[in-house]
Order: structure tokens, then sequence, then C-alpha cells
């Protein structure tokens, strides 16, 4: 048998999880697994639809590969409408909110998956998003901001424009904040607080 080639790649890296997930386990485990797969299926399909390409979904958690980090952060933003309005007529004690962390880097592909720094740092932005929120690495933001700049029509750039006081997850903000261990991010502010 052959082994797989191990080569490396430039990848925006999308990762996610729900927020208070255990909590809601908890609570009622077979709800939780049924609200879950209901919004995977809904979910899922944008990562597809915006040119990514999904790595893992583990439990409650979301890792996806983008060649492009503008897609990446599109998704996200769709990813966060969509649960905005899927959660509209759940209870707040029952709502799922993904948090997302989008870094663009360099990964190491064995054929099948990526691994390495790339895809370390998106866990650790994730960690930092707040629940309903977007945060991404300087590196990724800069691509974002060049690429908003040509296109005055998308979502993306229409949130990178938004004032910072405003907090909606329909209409988000982009603020500076330190990310784990120094690392310079940009994140969207959510209308709440960050619960686990």
């Amino acid at each position: 048998m052959e082994e797989p080639q191990i080569g490396r790649r430039l990848a925006a890296i999308l990762a996610a999880d729900i927020a208070g997930y255990s909590r809601l386990m908890e609570e009622n485990e077979s709800a939780t697994v049924e609200a879950l797969r209901a919004h995977q299926a809904v979910v899922l399909p944008l990562i597809e639809t915006h040119a990514g390409r999904i790595q893992d979904t583990a439990g409650d958690g979301i890792l996806a590969e983008f060649r492009s980090v503008f897609e990446a952060v599109t998704c996200a933003l769709a990813i966060q409408r969509t649960m905005a309005d899927r959660n509209a007529a759940e209870p707040p004690t029952r709502q799922m909110r993904y948090r997302i962390g989008i870094h663009l880097g360099d990964v190491v592909y064995d054929g099948a998956r990526v691994y390495g720094e790339g895809v370390n740092l998106a866990a650790r932005l994730e960690a930092v998003a707040e629940p309903g929120g977007v945060c991404v690495s300087e590196d990724a933001f800069r691509q974002i901001a060049e690429r908003s700049m040509s296109n005055s029509s998308t979502s993306v750039n229409r949130a990178l424009r938004t004032s910072s006081a405003r907090c909606e997850p329909t209409a988000p903000s982009w603020t500076r904040r330190p990310g784990p261990r120094s690392l310079p991010a940009r994140c969207r502010c959510p209308t709440s607080r960050r619960s686990r």
C-alpha cells in the first residue's frame, strides 16, 4: 500500500463550534442531538456553496478549508445569518449559536485532510469568538479588506464598514482585539455575552 504524499499549501481554514453545547446536552440530550442534526442539514451545504471543503464535523464542531479567505468569511456570515433566523423561534436557553474562527495560513495536506499551525490558529480564534460571532486573523482580514475595496456590494464589505457600536447578528461589525497568544485578530461583535 502506497503512503499518501504529504505537502504544504496556503488555505483559509474555518473552525466553528456551538457555544454552550455541553450544557444543552446535559439539559436534554436527545433534543439537542436532533436540533444539531437539523441545523447541520442546512449549515453544512453552505460550505460547499461557498467553494469550501468540509474536513471534519466531530460532535458540534465544523472544520472546513477554503481556497479563498473571502469565500470563507462570506460563508461564515451566511452561517451566522442562517442560524440567527433558525434560532428566532427558539427560547434563548435552547438556541444554538456558532462561534467561528478563520485563519489564512500554511497547512499540511496528506491527500485527505489538512493539519498544522494554520488549523490550530483557526481553532484558537474560534475559541475567542463570541457566540454568533466571527473572529478572523489579521492575515485573513487584510485579504478581505483588499477584496472588499473593489466590490462594494458584498456583505463582507458592509460588515467591514459597519460601526463597531452596532452589534446585531444580521449587521456584523468588526473590532480589533487580541487573539490567543497575542495573535492579532478582528472579531465581529455579537449581541450577547459569551457562554460555554
